[in-house]
């Protein structure tokens, strides 16, 4: 009865053992390698596509890794045609300009790589670029969307727009999502009768750079009716960069993308009425498994991941709570 008792037991020890291996050794990517190459920093927003990334990559059982250029698109432009040399088995392209990407991705395409667009794209879409596929969100609806958001506050406050000035500051002016956002913002402005703007060069991705442009712009400026952040880091500088300028809660209507603690600080605080939450995350982690089932099914998604309003306090309790991990 012993013997019997200690073969069942070896038998279910077996199976179980056997069963936590298989469990173990489930990873689908494995063997895969991704590589993400970007126009970004060493910043709070980027901290979030990686973590994105990694978290898509470790459910896999994938490799991947990030290029982060710094606004450098000589740079990023090295980066992708190293990443390409080492024949990974995708590349996900953040595509911040309408002709230097053109060739690369075509060349690298027809090498055999696949190539998909992430968090910017060229601003004719597929018809401007060869890339496989687009993952991020559509940066003119985005911006078009916080743009009326801001105007209907002045609406609502009594301001002549017919007088208003719109100031937006650009990290990158030149790069795609700077002037596919301004585009949107434009767009916006005739429809509320707003003609005076001006495109500010907030000098690259460095946080004190940035708001002490900003702050010199307000500066020089009193006209500034509205200040809009293009990019995460010149939002994120908006709150300090009023202050600065002596400026109170709600004297300049202010707003811009991305879901920083300072942003989300000054929203709290009544210096920001506005900002898009386009869900970073969702970019790096899709990145990821796009390419991966490019590899295993030939899938090439299109994906919007957000372009959201976070315009009120009660918005933020969920994105407070899960910033400090690098989900939002």
């Amino acid at each position: 009865m012993r013997r019997t008792w200690f073969l069942v037991l070896t038998m279910v020890l077996v199976v179980c053992t056997t069963s936590w291996v298989m469990a173990q050794e489930a990873k689908p990517g494995e063997g895969m390698y991704f590589r993400l190459v970007t126009h970004g920093g060493d910043d709070p927003f980027w901290a979030v596509v990686q973590k994105g990334a990694n978290d898509a990559a470790k459910e896999l059982g994938c490799r991947v890794d990030i290029d982060l250029c710094g606004g450098d698109l000589a740079l990023q432009q090295k980066r992708f045609q190293e990443a390409v040399a080492l024949k990974p088995n995708g590349i996900a392209l953040v595509i911040n300009d309408d002709t230097a990407w053109d060739k690369p991705v075509e060349d690298a395409l027809a090498a055999g790589i696949p190539v998909i667009g992430m968090n910017n794209d060229d601003s004719q879409g597929a018809a401007g670029n060869a890339r496989l596929c687009y993952i991020g969100q559509s940066e003119k609806a985005a911006a078009y969307r916080l743009a009326r958001k801001l105007f209907d506050i002045a609406k609502a406050k009594g301001i002549d727009l017919a007088k208003a000035h719109v100031a937006m500051a650009a990290e990158v002016p030149g790069a795609n999502y700077a002037k596919i956002r301004s585009s949107g913002v434009i767009e916006a402005m005739g429809e509320y009768g707003i003609t005076s703007y001006e495109i500010i060069d907030a000098g690259g991705l460095e946080m004190t750079t940035v708001e002490s442009r900003e702050t010199s712009y307000l500066l020089a400026h009193p006209e500034t009716t509205f200040l809009i952040g293009l990019g995460g880091i010149c939002t994120d500088r908006l709150t300090a960069s009023l202050k600065a300028a002596g400026r109170n809660p709600g004297e300049i209507i202010a707003g811009g993308f991305d879901t920083t603690a300072d942003t989300l600080n000054g929203i709290k605080e009544g210096y920001v009425m506005a900002t898009i939450d386009q869900q970073q995350y969702l970019q790096g982690y899709f990145a990821v498994y796009v390419l991966y089932l490019y590899n295993k099914y030939g899938f090439t998604p299109n994906i919007d991941t957000g372009g959201y309003l976070v315009d009120s306090p009660d918005k933020i309790s969920l994105l407070e709570k899960l910033s400090p991990l690098h989900i939002r």
